[in-house]
């Protein structure tokens, strides 16, 4: 899963929205050099940085201004958004720790903390931290969306679905709400539906990042990857400082072969957040692209040494691998992902890959049976497993593959393919 909902729907509240944030830099630092204990105008001065996308910054100033007022939850707070904006996701979750702590009853902390945990993919604990949040104010719409994110990621789309309408039945103006219906039907496979609410997100906050990098990625499932690469830039004008939208341009440039560009962005992305993982499994499939396989295995190496826990950087070097023909060093690290996340729709269809690679249809057969299980809608997983049937013979499954993935048909340059392909199962 790529994951986009890194997020953090929540924005951050700041001020002075009509003054020059340069200016107000300057006057900032002019107080602070009159009267350096004051924590206010190191507030003050990080939320201009912000505003100037300048998140690194911000992040001094915030540190400066708790080490004199320690004990303000609400800077904890925005301290662990500018974490999260960074992929310091451990560190943002230990600031609003500190804010609960300090401030247990308020239930806008619950719901931030809650972000940061589905940043973390724990997804079960977002979830108790929105209950919590509801517990303490009932009608709080962000509550909502935040555990629709959540129930989404964990695949439960009834409960994702039915939070994302209370959230808007409570605010109908919230446009993160319609993002994260958006967001639930993306996963879904309902793409009609999730880019009507992505654009009314957009038409309600066109200034929003992350509503430009959900429909990249939705535009990027549909294969309309001139689409995705144009919003993901877009979000990336709106919010230059970002890592993760550098990682998401990187991989439509990926998909266009465009592998210098998808370098440039990815090498981006590592300078910006150097302890992020994605960065460096981004960077490691452009250098795949490129056939710098060492560079390549070097990178994956990295991000799993940076979060061991993840499936996904086992998934890409196992890619590697399997371009490099290393069939055996593919299938471990193929196992590894699957054991680690055992519904991990690429890391079956690259093993069943590497099985058809090696001509162990049977397996292959077998796993792109479980992709299909993990993901009915995959309109790819049939088509590749329609050309294992017509390597073994089986024609009329073949067949039958094939014109499932016609139906499925995301668009239609795919869709040509499938016909090319119905064309040769039935010579």
């Amino acid at each position: 899963m790529k994951t986009r909902l890194l997020g953090l729907i929540l924005a951050l509240s700041l001020g002075a929205a009509a003054e020059d944030y340069s200016r107000l830099v300057d006057r900032y630092s002019q107080d602070l050099k009159a009267h350096p204990k004051a924590w206010q105008s190191y507030r003050g001065r990080a939320q201009a940085y912000l505003k100037l996308s300048k998140p690194s910054q911000a992040l001094t100033d915030l540190t400066m201004a708790l080490t004199i007022h320690p004990r303000h939850s609400q800077m904890l707070a925005e301290r662990s958004q500018v974490l999260s904006k960074l992929g310091e996701h451990n560190q943002a979750l230990g600031d609003m720790n500190a804010a609960i702590a300090l401030e247990p009853k308020n239930p806008a902390h619950y719901v931030q903390r809650a972000y940061v945990y589905n940043d973390l993919r724990k997804y079960k604990l977002a979830i108790a931290d929105c209950d919590q949040a509801l517990k303490l104010e009932p009608m709080q719409a962000l509550a909502y969306a935040a555990r629709s994110v959540a129930y989404s990621e964990l695949r439960d789309f009834g409960n994702a679905l039915t939070d994302a309408n209370r959230a808007i039945e409570l605010k109908k103006d919230l446009a993160t709400a319609y993002y994260v219906r958006a967001h639930c039907n993306t996963l879904n496979s309902q793409w009609e539906q999730s880019e009507q609410d992505l654009n009314k997100a957009i038409a309600l906050e066109p200034n929003n990042t992350f509503f430009w990098v959900e429909r990249g990625y939705l535009f990027e499932m549909t294969q309309r990857w001139t689409q995705a690469r144009d919003d993901y830039s877009k979000a990336i004008e709106l919010d230059p400082a970002r890592s993760l939208t550098y990682t998401s341009r990187g991989g439509v440039y990926l998909q266009l072969e465009t592998w210098d560009k998808a370098l440039a962005d990815y090498n981006k992305a590592v300078e910006l957040t150097p302890r992020e993982s994605r960065a460096w499994m981004g960077r490691g499939f452009a250098y795949n692209g490129l056939k710098e396989y060492d560079k390549a295995i070097a990178d994956f190496t990295q991000a799993i040494s940076l979060d061991p826990s993840l499936a996904e950087p086992y998934y890409g070097r196992g890619v590697v691998y399997r371009g490099a023909r290393q069939y055996d060093l593919a299938l471990a690290d193929l196992n590894k992902a699957i054991s680690l996340n055992n519904e991990y729709l690429f890391a079956y269809m690259e093993r069943a890959a590497v099985y058809e690679d090696t001509q162990k249809y049977d397996q292959a057969l077998a796993d792109y049976t479980t992709a299909l299980k993990i993901s009915p809608r995959y309109a790819q997983g049939y088509l590749d497993r329609g050309f294992v049937h017509l390597t073994m013979g089986h024609q009329e499954q073949a067949v039958a593959d094939m014109r499932q993935a016609l139906d499925l048909a995301p668009n239609q340059a795919f869709k040509e393919n499938v016909l090319r392909a119905l064309r040769e199962a039935q010579e």
